[in-house]
């Protein structure tokens, strides 16, 4: 069976981002023994590995160990992709010139939130080199998270990154309360979006921020799904060598007592649990249910995190989203021979229909 592999090389960061999931960040990193032993194990077995994610915390904290583990990896698999995001701010020189040097191989991929003010204000850091990554990694959106209470600044913050030559990817920070304020802000912000969009249609669009696949909604499945981390699409690794059913699961987001509890709990979850509203709910294909996310904030695996923080925003997020699919239709911008682009128009307008955001005016 296919599937990717992850490697938690480090549990801290020398950020101290306002959204961040990861709230029990220690000093531990992985040893080169460990990620050698464990990618010796991987590449022993039969399946076939699809690519190789070196993550954190912030990865470049545990730099020493990434040139050896690829070139251990590329001397087994020449051509094997290693993908690492960072938050670009401990770049040194000598950093730059082996990652540049390796460009075809690794995706060094930057995570910024927007204009220095707004990447501050969220991270405690103005700004990275965003050059640097447009040179040898076009291809690579930069991330981008939209924080509420930073929001009030989206429309810059995305036309700045713009204006800097880059796409964007990114969507709502989660596990953060969303309130009326928020939403009201978020609204008006993506209202300013749409209309950018509109006039600039040759700029691809920030996903999953607008997520135009509306195909996928008002489709009710009639049968249980397998939990993510039983469909072995990617085998998570944290600093301890341990195997984890997603990096949600690490110390580092759940801590070291819960930790223990929910793998033993998840072990014997064979089916996505699912809030009963959230199983009707027309947009559920773009408001991803995690279920470690819901047990970091729960302590439990069905109480729908973003129900209880997020949904008023999920929902702004896809009304302007199906705004804007039903504009570019107008504007000719859709290609309708294709059934599946038909078929998202016509949910679109239904959204739209179905869901007023007047309350957010």
């Amino acid at each position: 069976m296919k599937h990717s592999i992850l490697l938690l090389l480090s549990h801290s960061c020398n950020l101290s981002c306002k959204y961040c999931y990861e709230r029990f960040k220690d000093s531990r990193k992985m040893s080169l023994n460990d990620a050698i032993e464990i990618l010796s194990r991987e590449f022993s077995d039969d399946s076939e590995i699809t690519n190789i994610d070196l993550l954190g915390g912030e990865p470049l904290i545990n730099y020493e160990v990434i040139p050896p583990i690829c070139e251990w990896i590329w001397e087994r698999m020449p051509n094997m992709q290693i993908f690492i995001r960072t938050n670009g701010t401990l770049l040194t020189n000598e950093m730059k010139r082996w990652f540049s040097s390796h460009s075809e191989k690794i995706g060094l991929g930057l995570s910024i939130d927007g204009t220095p003010k707004v990447n501050y204000f969220n991270r405690g850091v103005k700004d990275a080199d965003i050059d640097f990554f447009k040179k040898y990694w076009p291809e690579i959106p930069v991330k981008l998270t939209i924080f509420p209470q930073s929001v009030d600044s989206l429309f810059d913050s995305l036309t700045f990154l713009y204006n800097k030559g880059v796409n964007v990817i990114g969507g709502l920070a989660q596990g953060v309360v969303w309130d009326e304020k928020s939403c009201a802000t978020l609204n008006q912000q993506m209202n300013k979006i749409v209309e950018f969009y509109l006039e600039n249609p040759h700029i691809p669009t920030i996903e999953p921020l607008f997520n135009l696949a509306f195909e996928h909604s008002y489709v009710y499945p009639n049968h249980t799904e397998k939990p993510c981390w039983e469909r072995d699409i990617v085998h998570t690794y944290d600093c301890d060598d341990d195997l984890l059913p997603c990096h949600m699961f690490s110390v580092i987001v759940q801590g070291k007592e819960k930790r223990e509890r929910i793998l033993k709990e998840a072990a014997n979850i064979k089916e996505e649990i699912i809030d009963n509203e959230c199983k009707i709910c027309p947009i559920r294909w773009s408001c991803v249910n995690c279920m470690a996310l819901n047990y970091q904030h729960f302590g439990n695996f069905s109480t729908n995190a973003n129900k209880f923080y997020s949904c008023a925003a999920h929902k702004i997020s896809a009304y302007w989203s199906a705004s804007l699919l039903t504009s570019k239709a107008l504007n000719n911008l859709i290609d309708f021979s294709i059934k599946e682009k038909l078929e998202a128009v016509q949910k679109a307008i239904n959204y739209l229909k179905t869901f007023s955001n007047e309350r957010y005016t």
